[in-house]
C-alpha cells in the first residue's frame, strides 16, 4: 500500500571544494590536480587542513571520487604522512586509476610491510606489463591473513603461470589446502592454469576435481568448467551442467550468454581465460562478485582491478555498473553498461540494468524507451515488460502500468507459480486507480498461483478490512501475513487496523505498538496508533501520535486528516463485524 522511493544522491564534492576553500588563509598558492581522478577546478586555493577536511567529510559520506581527490591533495603537502597514504592510494584504486595508485601503494609498502591491499594494487600495473616474475616476487612477500589467505596464493600461482613455472604454480596453491573451504577455489584455478598452459591431461583431472567439490558450480563455474568439456567433445556434459544449474536459477539473464557453444553443431566457446593477467582479473573479478553485497567501495577496487588487467572483461564491466548503481553514481553506472560487449544475453542483462538505472536516476521518459525497444526485441522474454511495469507503479503512473502488466500476462500464456508478481502488479494497479473488481481478480488470482505470498495477503486483506467487506477472511490472510513476515511494520500495521476496525481497541494498541517498534517513522502507522489510543482513552498520547505523523507526513489527504483530528478529536468508528461487513458486500 506504501511505496519507497529513492531518487538521485548530489556528490559532494560541490560542498567539499567550498569547505576546503573556506579554510584557506590569505595567499595560499593555487593548486590543481594533475591527471588521476579528476582535476580540481583551476584558479581554486586549497590549504592541507582543509584538503584533509574536506577528504575526511567525503569518505565519511561515501563520495569516494571526491575522497581520491582530497587525499592526493592533502598528501601533496605531507608526503609521509602513512595515514594519508593509506587512504590516497586505495580511493585512487576503487575510482580506477590503477596505474597512479600502483606507486603510493609501493610507498606504502615501505613504511607498512603489513599493509595487505597494497601488494595486490602494486601487482595488477605489474600484471598488466606482463612483469609476472615481479609479482611473483612480491607475492611470496605478501601476507596471508584475511582476504590475503586466498588472494596472495592465487596470485602468486597466476605469476609463476606467467613465467612458464606450472610446477610452481601448482605449488603456491597448494597453500589453500589449510583451509577446506577454499579447496573449490583451488581446483578451478588450478584448472584454468593447467588449461593454458597446454596441460590438457592435468586439466581433465582438475576440472573433475573441481565439479566433484562439494560446491554445485556458480554461473562462472559452469562456463569454465562447460567451455572445456565443450572444447573436449564432451558437450553433452557442459549442457547437463548448464541445465543444472538453470533448474536451481530458471530467472538467470546470465545463463545463455554462459552455455555459448555448448550447444550440438555449434563450434565450442573460445577460451574464457587466456592469459595469466587475464587468470588475476578473473581472480579479482570473484572477491569483488564476493564482496559486493556487504562492502561497496572494496568490492568496486576489486573489479577496478580486474578491468585494468582485462579492459574488455564484460562480466567485470557488469559488475561494476552494479556497483556503480549501488552507489547512486549513475552515469558512471550506465556507462558501464554501455561498454559491455554485446553477446546477446550480456546485451539483454546490461540493457536491462541501463533501463533500471534511468528510472533510478530519474531518467523515465529514457527508461522507457529503452524498456520498451528491448521488450520489442525479445518477445520470447517478460523481463523489460515486468521491469517497466514495476517502475511505472513505483512512480504512481498506475494506468501505464496497468497495460504493461496486462501486455505481460498476454506474453505468459498459460501463467503458473512464477508468474504471481504480474497479477500482483496489476492488482495494485488496477486498485490504485479504483478498478476495485478487477483488482480482487488480480490479487486472487495471485494467490491462487502462489498461495503463501505475504506482500498478497496482506495487500488484498488490507484493502478488504478498508472498504468494509470480508474483515474476517481479510483478518485470517493477515495473520498469515505476519507468520510469514513477523518482522514487516506494515503487515504488522495491517494485522493491527483489523483489529481496530473490527472494534477489539486493546488488541489494536498492542499490535500497532509492535508495528511502530518495527516501523517507527511510516505516518501512517503512527496515524493508526494515534487513532487506538483515542479509543482506549488514551488522548495525550494519541495527539503526540498524531503530531509525530504529521510531522512525518507528505500526503495532503493524510495531512488534513491528521490537522483535523488534532483540532477536534477523532469521532468513534461504528466497529465492524462480520455480519455488518457481510451486508455491506451484498449492497455492493
Amino acid at each position: 500500500m506504501r511505496f519507497n522511493r529513492r531518487g538521485p544522491k548530489a556528490t559532494i564534492l560541490g560542498t567539499a571544494l567550498a569547505l576546503s576553500v573556506a579554510v584557506v588563509p590569505a595567499g595560499c598558492a593555487v593548486g590543481g590536480q594533475d591527471g588521476g581522478v579528476g582535476t580540481t577546478p583551476k584558479g581554486t586555493a586549497f590549504s592541507p587542513l582543509g584538503s584533509y577536511l574536506s577528504a575526511r567529510h567525503a569518505e565519511a559520506v561515501g563520495d569516494t571520487k571526491a575522497a581520491a581527490i582530497f587525499y592526493r591533495l592533502a598528501l601533496e603537502e605531507n608526503p609521509d604522512n602513512i595515514n594519508l597514504l593509506r587512504r590516497a592510494y586505495f580511493f585512487s584504486s576503487v575510482e580506477g586509476d590503477v596505474s597512479d595508485a600502483a606507486p603510493l601503494a609501493a610507498r606504502l609498502m615501505l613504511v607498512d610491510p603489513g599493509a595487505s591491499i597494497a601488494p595486490l594494487v602494486v601487482s595488477a600495473e605489474l600484471g598488466r606489463d606482463g612483469r609476472f616474475a615481479d609479482v611473483a616476487t612480491m607475492a611470496d612477500k605478501a601476507g596471508r591473513q584475511g582476504l590475503n589467505s586466498f588472494l596472495t596464493p592465487v596470485l602468486e600461482a597466476w605469476a609463476k603461470a606467467g613465467t612458464g613455472d606450472y610446477e610452481g604454480a601448482m605449488t603456491a596453491l597448494d597453500d589453500l589446502d589449510e583451509n577446506p573451504g577454499y579447496l573449490t577455489l583451488k581446483s578451478q584455478h588450478a584448472a584454468l592454469i593447467a588449461e593454458v598452459m597446454g596441460k590438457d591431461k592435468e586439466a581433465e583431472a582438475l576440472f573433475q576435481s573441481y565439479l566433484k567439490s562439494g560446491d554445485r558450480p556458480s554461473l562462472r563455474g559452469v562456463q569454465l568448467a562447460g567451455g572445456y568439456l565443450a572444447r573436449h567433445g564432451r558437450a553433452a556434459e557442459a549442457r547437463a551442467l548448464a541445465a543444472d544449474y538453470a533448474a536451481r536459477f530458471p530467472s538467470s539473464l546470465l545463463l545463455a550468454d554462459a552455455v555459448v557453444g555448448f550447444g550440438e553443431g555449434e563450434d565450442p566457446p573460445a577460451l574464457e581465460v587466456t592469459n595469466a593477467a587475464e587468470g588475476m582479473a578473473e581472480l579479482h573479478y570473484g572477491t569483488a562478485s564476493l564482496l559486493a553485497e556487504n562492502d561497496l567501495q572494496t568490492a568496486t577496487m576489486f573489479v577496478r582491478l580486474a578491468l585494468h588487467l582485462r579492459p574488455d572483461f564484460p562480466l567485470a564491466q557488469l559488475l561494476l555498473g552494479q556497483l556503480m548503481a549501488g552507489q547512486e553514481r549513475y552515469d558512471e553506472a550506465i556507462a558501464a553498461y554501455r561498454s559491455v560487449d554485446h553477446r546477446e544475453s550480456l546485451k539483454l542483462a546490461a540493457s536491462l540494468a541501463e533501463a533500471e538505472t534511468l528510472g533510478a536516476a530519474g531518467r523515465l521518459d529514457e527508461a522507457i524507451t529503452l524498456y520498451s525497444k528491448i521488450a520489442n526485441e525479445r518477445p520470447d522474454r517478460l523481463d523489460a515488460l515486468v521491469e517497466l511495469g514495476d517502475m511505472l507503479r513505483r512512480e504512481e503512473r498506475f494506468e501505464e502500468a496497468e497495460a504493461v502488466y496486462t501486455r505481460a500476462i498476454e506474453r505468459v500464456g498459460t501463467p503458473d507459480g512464477r508468474h504471481w508478481a504480474l497479477f500482483f502488479g496489476r492488482g495494485v494497479s488496477n486498485e490504485r486507480t479504483q478498478r476495485w473488481p478487477q483488482a480482487e481478480s488480480d490479487f486472487l488470482k495471485a494467490l491462487d498461483l502462489s498461495p503463501d505470498q505475504p506482500f498478497v495477503l496482506n495487500y488484498l486483506g488490507y484493502s478488504w478490512v478498508d472498504k468494509g467487506i470480508n474483515v474476517e477472511r481479510a483478518k485470517n490472510l493477515i495473520e498469515r501475513a505476519v507468520a510469514l513476515r513477523p518482522k514487516d511494520g506494515y503487515i504488522i500495521d495491517s494485522l493491527g487496523w483489523v483489529h481496530y476496525r473490527l472494534g477489539e481497541y486493546d488488541e489494536a494498541v498492542t499490535t500497532l505498538e509492535r508495528a511502530i517498534r518495527e516501523t517507527p517513522d511510516d505516518p501512517t502507522i503512527n496515524d493508526h496508533l494515534g487513532d487506538a489510543y483515542w479509543m482506549v482513552g488514551r488522548r495525550l498520547e494519541a495527539r503526540y501520535q498524531w503530531e509525530r505523523a504529521l510531522g512525518l507526513s507528505e500526503e495532503a489527504d493524510l495531512s488534513a486528516s491528521l490537522q483535523r483530528k488534532l483540532e477536534t478529536g477523532l469521532t468513534p468508528p461504528t466497529p465492524m463485524s462480520p455480519k455488518t461487513a457481510g451486508a455491506r458486500k451484498q449492497a455492493r
